[in-house]
């Protein structure tokens, strides 16, 4: 008996296509891709392991530890009346010392930083040149006329040639008016020598010009204030007109 098998042939088999070429490339090419990502995640590795010396940042003071407030007034006199107001820094001012090598451009050592905010040593300096040196007396409470200054340069410019800026806004007002304001800038050159003490010649430049700015700003705040001086048996000529 003959039986008949119902089921369909198998198919032919199909001829595969071929590869397309960006495929072949892939392939070639996906070992050395391999390779070098474990070479990256290796040197990584290193990198992050490895010990590097630590910046170890060195602290510099433009203020003289012998400077001495010499009065230059006559002693039982009377001096105006002042108050210091608001004194402030640029933003980009701080303890990192600042260097200039273009007009737009600043950049900062990182291993060279001021030991307090440059801020801090104007307001020193001015409490001694006023109150000190030229006899101003201090209001610290009640209306007085107001100096207000803002340290707007404090910094090494290195080209073309070297010199130490001090730049401030200066605002002496009351409670009606503003009596003066000036943006005044002094330059002191940095002395050339050895490698070796250029940063101690810098510091140093940077506080001649501390120095000269603030003999400015004082001058100019006694030379205001001086007609308010009331007239006393000490003071006869000193009576406002």
């Amino acid at each position: 008996m003959i039986t008949l098998n119902n089921q369909a042939p198998p198919p032919a088999p199909t001829a595969r296509a071929p590869a397309s070429p960006l495929r072949r490339i892939w392939r070639r090419f996906t070992p050395i891709l391999v390779g070098l990502s474990a070479l990256a995640l290796s040197a990584s590795a290193c990198a992050l392991t490895s010990k590097s010396d630590p910046i170890l940042p060195r602290y510099f003071s433009p203020e003289r530890s012998d400077a001495i407030a010499k009065p230059g007034f006559a002693a039982g006199g009377v001096g105006a009346e002042l108050r210091i107001g608001t004194i402030s820094a640029a933003s980009h001012l701080d303890e990192r010392m600042v260097f200039r090598d273009s007009t737009f451009e600043l950049g900062y050592y990182q291993e060279k930083r001021w030991t307090e905010a440059p801020e801090e040593y104007l307001r020193r300096r001015l409490e001694r040149a006023l109150f000190e040196e030229r006899g101003l007396r201090h209001v610290v409470g009640g209306a007085a006329p107001m100096l207000v200054v803002e340290l707007t340069a404090f910094e090494e410019i290195r080209k073309p040639k070297r010199i130490a800026r001090v730049q401030v806004t200066v605002r002496l007002q009351d409670a009606r008016l503003v009596r003066w304001e000036q943006t005044l800038t002094v330059d002191s050159p940095v002395a050339t020598s050895s490698d070796d003490e250029w940063e101690n010649e810098m510091v140093e430049a940077v506080g001649v010009a501390l120095v000269s700015v603030v003999n400015q700003i004082a001058d100019r705040v006694t030379k205001e204030l001086e007609p308010q001086v009331a007239a006393t048996p000490e003071n006869p000529k000193k009576a406002g007109p």
